[in-house]
């Protein structure tokens, strides 16, 4: 992978003056050559307008994707706070970038998804590929993925745009512009190879359930009782509205996919996005058929950090097998593994997964309210996971 990748940060409270920092610290590392393409990461405190302006202030009319997320992680950084900001700008002869928004993906994913893969489908440049996504948490994204691989079929990385856990609102970055209800998608096309691997540190409970009732990500019944009934069983207690904070980041639906060498488990997780308490129905983030084998999870302290720094080393491991230079590696994390799960340990967390690979490497990412990442060839919507792209 030949190109040169700056990244800056900053936590500032104004947002210009917050995003003037970061980028013009990503300015720095890339010379007086203009960038070819832009990310811009943001946690949700901050007038988005302000922090769009100040990048184009530093780094000039770029094309630009990304959106706002829970908190960011960076070389030797993990913020969580309302106020960071992240900057990533690419430039290089061999590798191009196209950027893509598709709206309304809450009200029609599968349209949504139709439009991209349309959009990718048409480019003709030679080279490997990988689709960055970064969509509303709202959306299906299981209908997203569908619309795009009916026309084109390549890897996806990114998560899902968020907010600070409360779940209200959400924006998506497009060239200058801010969305909402929508999916800003990056396309890279070039000379380039690409690693990742998927962990989430959590181990099943109870016994296997089955889906009885559902309509698309709602699930109505499991073993032909309310779901809610089923999950505060697994829980341990009642899940009501005083304690559902806790019992979603604790508590997950496992599915159970075949073993893989760049996953750490045989299931991929389904995080729990809301609870009808007068339907006692599960929402979760993709389709879940009925008839689908499902496993609650639970996940721990320990669990969280130990499984991330073991991804770590089976994916350096994998690098040095090859032999290949990392150029560049994305971690997207869910804002389940963050503060509300490990406390003060989120920084430690970071470093723990940084420090495997010794050389100090551009490092970009997010926590992020779903995950996506290929297993096995196949690209999943993941929950509660960390997800590692290492590109070389």
């Amino acid at each position: 992978m030949d190109a040169v990748i700056a990244i800056g940060s900053s936590n500032e409270v104004d947002g210009y003056e917050a995003a003037v920092a970061a980028a013009t610290a990503a300015r720095e590392e890339l010379g007086p050559d203009e960038a070819d393409f832009i990310f811009v990461f943001s946690t949700i405190g901050y007038e988005q307008e302000d922090v769009l302006e100040g990048v184009r202030e530093i780094l000039g009319d770029c094309p630009m994707g990304g959106a706002t997320f829970e908190g960011i992680i960076g070389r030797n950084m993990a913020d969580e706070s309302m106020y960071a900001v992240q900057v990533i700008a690419i430039r290089s002869e061999t590798i191009k970038f196209y950027e893509y928004c598709a709206e309304d993906i809450v009200g029609d994913p599968l349209g949504a998804g139709t439009k991209i893969g349309q959009a990718i489908k048409s480019v003709n440049d030679p080279g490997n590929r990988v689709l960055f996504l970064f969509p509303d948490f709202r959306s299906n994204i299981s209908q997203l993925f569908e619309g795009i691989e009916r026309h084109a079929m390549l890897p996806f990385v990114g998560g899902v745009s968020g907010d600070n856990l409360k779940f209200q609102q959400c924006h998506q970055f497009h060239n200058g512009t801010i969305k909402e209800g929508a999916c800003s998608a990056v396309l890279m096309v070039g000379d380039f190879e690409l690693k990742t691997i998927v962990t989430h540190g959590s181990e099943p409970v109870g016994h296997k359930r089955i889906v009885t009732k559902s309509q698309d990500n709602i699930i109505i019944e499991i073993d032909d009782r309310p779901a809610l009934e089923i999950a505060s069983e697994e829980m341990g207690a009642p899940i009501v509205a005083e304690n559902l904070a806790t019992a979603i980041t604790l508590m997950g639906i496992g599915l159970k996919a075949d073993e893989a060498t760049d996953a750490l488990s045989p299931y991929v997780l389904r995080a729990i996005h809301g609870i009808d308490f007068e339907t006692k129905s599960l929402t979760v983030p993709a389709d879940v058929p009925q008839g689908t084998e499902i496993q609650f999870m639970r996940r721990d302290h320990n669990g969280v950090l130990m499984s991330a720094t073991m991804a770590a080393k089976r994916l350096k491991s994998s690098l040095d097998e090859v032999p290949a230079d990392a150029r560049l590696v994305c971690q997207f994390d869910c804002a389940g593994r963050g503060k509300f799960m490990i406390g003060d340990d989120v920084l430690k967390g970071a470093m723990m997964v940084q420090e495997i690979f010794t050389e100090p490497l551009p490092w970009m990412g997010t926590f992020s309210f779903g995950e996506i990442s290929p297993v096995d060839g196949k690209n999943v919507f993941h929950n509660f996971t960390a997800t590692l792209a290492v590109f070389h």
